[in-house]
């Protein structure tokens, strides 16, 4: 049960310290958000750190999910 714990911790740790990809790009206000930026961002992380590589599957997810809200802004 400690052990679990731990590994959960310090995997949710590690993410905190990169940060989602998407929210990364979805907040930054310099550049307009584009479909899956998030996995372009967390992609350029990981060649760099090789952390980030943990956390593509949930930017891909939330990438996809905000695709509606990308076809929208480019009308």
């Amino acid at each position: 049960m400690k052990k679990t714990l731990f590994i959960l911790t310090a995997l949710s740790l590690l993410n905190g310290l990169t940060g989602c990809g998407t929210i990364v790009q979805l907040i930054d206000p310099t550049e307009k958000y584009q479909a899956y930026d998030g996995i372009k961002f967390d992609w350029q992380q990981a060649q760099k750190w090789g952390l980030p590589i943990l956390d593509l599957p949930l930017s891909f997810l939330l990438d996809t999910a905000l695709l509606p809200y990308v076809w929208s802004q480019a009308e």
